[in-house]
């Protein structure tokens, strides 16, 4: 089923002023009136001072509320996460640490319903680790900058496509590491900070503020398109 209604990614990373965010989450707020936003902070283990900025944030940005959906622990209330995300009118994923992120809530049986709600034409929204969740894989290493130890492991693949977030300053090295190990002819997509973009269930990509980098494995050589 083809969602009408596109999740909206934003990188983060810079600029960090609050109400240049407040203006970009406008945007991926825009067409709703009022909305209710369930906020999911697994990625930043659910640190409330992340959640207090965003929820200041999304306020400004013309959301009416901005639910806390804790589900980093082991024993959250999952019955109430379920009926805080159902009833939302937006889920937004905040930044932080993309393999925490998926790993909560994979271990708590999230993933299906959250695809479900995409699916069904929830609005979904995100940042940095964020948008990078929504994605379909991403990249870690047993042992740091020792490219023989990465590995993948899924995202909520949400969005069909492989992303990667303000990651300039680095040189792009997560997300060419991961296209290496998806192989000849994979394809992925940067979000250097400050860019926002909107995404279909077809991976089909809309710049709405900054450009977007287009990356391609050509037999195992790494390039910007």
């Amino acid at each position: 089923m083809s969602n009408e209604n596109p999740a909206i990614l934003l990188a983060g990373g810079r600029p960090r002023d609050p109400s240049y965010m407040a203006g970009l989450f406008a945007r991926s707020l825009a067409g709703l009136d009022g909305p209710r936003v369930a906020y999911i902070g697994t990625a930043n283990g659910d640190n409330p001072e992340f959640f207090l900025r965003m929820e200041a944030i999304m306020l400004e940005a013309g959301a009416a509320s901005v639910t806390h959906v804790p589900l980093a622990s082991d024993h959250p209330d999952l019955d109430a996460a379920r009926a805080a995300l159902t009833q939302a009118d937006v889920i937004f994923l905040a930044g932080g640490e993309v393999e925490d992120g998926v790993y909560w809530l994979m271990k708590h049986g999230l993933t299906e319903l959250l695809r479900d709600l995409y699916r069904a034409g929830k609005r979904f929204t995100g940042v940095s680790a964020g948008t990078i969740m929504m994605g379909s894989h991403w990249v870690r290493w047993d042992v740091p900058e020792d490219d023989s130890t990465s590995s993948l492991f899924d995202c909520l693949g949400i969005i069909p496509v492989l992303f990667d977030t303000h990651g300039e300053d680095e040189d792009w090295v997560e997300i060419i590491a991961a296209l290496k190990l998806l192989g000849d002819g994979a394809v992925g997509y940067g979000l250097p900070g400050g860019a926002m973009i909107s995404a279909d269930s077809s991976g089909v990509l809309t710049n709405l503020e900054g450009e977007y980098l287009v990356f391609v494995n050509e037999g195992g050589d790494v390039r910007i398109r």
